[in-house]
């Protein structure tokens, strides 16, 4: 019992006290990151670009582009992403963003809105340096109701 006592206590001083991302305000974070899109299942590749808003937002542009099955679907968004938590490595964040879908023969418009929400978490490695994964939930009418985007491995980089 002290032992979980112990555990608890940790836990609640580590995601309680202030959260600092990697970099500061006015800093730039370039980042890519590879992974799949689903329905239909594509490659994906997503690089980023985000400016350093304070220590738990950074505003930004993201593109998404997913490659294979005879057909291409791209993504450009202006997004929003806020972290939490108090750990001084892993940095928990979730996302929004708004922008415009373009796609090839696979789908049956060309052009479409894009709506995003997504959800993950950066591991810091140093003062510069990120690794994280990012899961995103995808809305595009009228070009496909909704798709998933994983860039399982996204590798940052203060700029």
């Amino acid at each position: 019992m002290k032992n979980f006592i112990i555990s608890i206590s940790t836990l609640i001083v580590l995601f309680s006290s202030r959260s600092q991302a990697m970099g500061t305000k006015g800093d730039f974070i370039g980042s890519a990151g590879m992974g799949i899109m689903t329905s239909p299942t594509l490659f994906l590749i997503s690089p980023e670009l985000e400016y350093v808003h304070s220590d738990e937002l950074t505003l930004g542009g993201l593109a998404q582009m997913g490659l294979g099955g005879g057909g291409v679907l791209f993504t450009a968004s202006g997004k929003v992403r806020h972290f939490f938590g108090g750990s001084p490595r892993v940095k928990p964040c979730v996302e929004g963003g708004l922008g415009l879908t373009l796609a090839s023969s696979l789908f049956s418009s060309a052009v479409g809105v894009h709506i995003l929400a997504g959800m993950g978490f950066d591991y810091i490695l140093d003062k510069r340096t990120s690794i994280g994964t990012m899961i995103r939930l995808n809305f595009s009418p009228p070009l496909q109701s909704f798709f998933l985007s994983w860039p399982m491995v996204t590798m940052r980089f203060l700029l």
